[in-house]
């Protein structure tokens, strides 16, 4: 998956841009007893006996935590008394409540829970990533076969009163990578390059010729992601095309991490006897894969294409550019005499 904030911290990484990695441990017994505390208005002595149990299910999981919480409620096992003026719980039931053996589990069961017209959105924006504009994904769900009824923004309101997901402007995105999992799990594994496939090919179909943009760079994530072995060669060739075209743009905005993922990619569903049979496209492929891997820094990589394209290169031409990418390379290891052999 082409995560949009891994690849960034990629590129952040490969600038030396200093960077503060903050783990989230799990929420301490105490902790938990003040937040379910703090939550209900009750003082912490009568919610103890309630935070156990949570506790003993969860081991403090924080998302896990928050859902088994919200799943309380929905089955009346945490409810406020008007009678009372308080919130009550049932222990035992909660205690013999059965809870799954990670968080994953205990996610898809809840999207279950939803319309299935909310389920199956939810699947197209875990395809599509963590976030997705509301057009792109209304427009993807509005040519699928699988949603009854009208097609309208309100499908995904479902999922963002439980939680699973936020709106932010005209964004909807999951409010946990672990949900995005969970409803990507929900899809059958034999169904999901065919799924993936289907919605790159309904953008590109829209997005003009000559536009590249995110709604294209999405189309060939997706594509890629549909790829099989067994695809017909004129297919993957237009596919390699793409990613070549995804790799060019990519290096003219200084994302170099995306260029990098797009062009090796591309190289990868290359089949034996390529340079013999498709040339051109091997070199473009090739050159632009070894300059993208400079500009991150990963010059061992840079190396090896670098030794494979002037062994397959028919002229001095074609190998003058991957030389002066070798050359720059050395010159940043300070391998000053390396470079001068060249």
């Amino acid at each position: 998956p082409y995560d949009i904030l891994s690849t960034r911290i990629k590129e952040l990484e490969s600038m030396k841009v200093k960077m503060t990695h903050i783990n989230v441990s799990s929420i301490s017994k105490e902790d938990l007893n003040k937040l379910i505390a703090g939550t209900v208005s009750m003082p912490q002595d009568l919610t103890k006996s309630l935070s156990d149990i949570v506790y003993q299910k969860t081991s403090g999981n924080a998302l896990l935590v928050t859902q088994f919480l919200q799943s309380l409620w929905d089955e009346d096992l945490l409810f406020f008394s008007p009678e009372s003026h308080t919130w009550m719980w049932d222990s035992n039931a909660i205690d013999a409540k059965e809870i799954p053996d990670n968080v994953g589990l205990l996610l898809s069961r809840k999207i279950m829970q939803l319309p299935r017209d909310c389920q199956y959105c939810m699947k197209l924006l875990a395809c599509l990533g963590s976030k997705c504009d509301a057009s792109t994904l209304k427009f993807v769900v509005a040519q699928g076969k699988d949603v009854e009824g009208n097609v309208d923004g309100k499908m995904l309101e479902f999922a963002v009163d439980e939680g699973l997901l936020k709106k932010k402007g005209s964004n909807y995105a999951f409010v946990h990578d672990q949900i995005q999992q969970a409803a990507y799990s929900l899809i059958p594994e034999e169904e999901r390059g065919c799924l993936h496939r289907q919605i790159g090919n309904l953008i590109l179909k829209h997005v003009p010729e000559n536009q590249v943009d995110d709604l294209f760079f999405t189309a060939v994530s997706q594509l890629n992601r549909g790829i099989k072995k067994s695809e017909k060669e004129d297919e993957r060739l237009d596919l390699q095309k793409l990613n070549l075209k995804a790799g060019e743009k990519a290096m003219s905005l200084v994302a170099f991490s995306t260029a990098e993922s797009y062009l090796k990619a591309g190289i990868d569903m290359f089949l034996d006897h390529h340079w013999e049979q498709h040339y051109d496209l091997s070199i473009q492929l090739y050159t632009l894969y070894a300059e993208a891997e400079y500009s991150i820094c990963n010059f061992k990589e840079v190396g090896r294409i670098a030794g494979i394209i002037i062994q397959s290169a028919k002229s001095f031409q074609d190998k003058q550019r991957v030389f002066a990418i070798l050359i720059k390379a050395l010159g940043v290891e300070n391998k000053l005499e390396d470079a001068i052999e060249l």
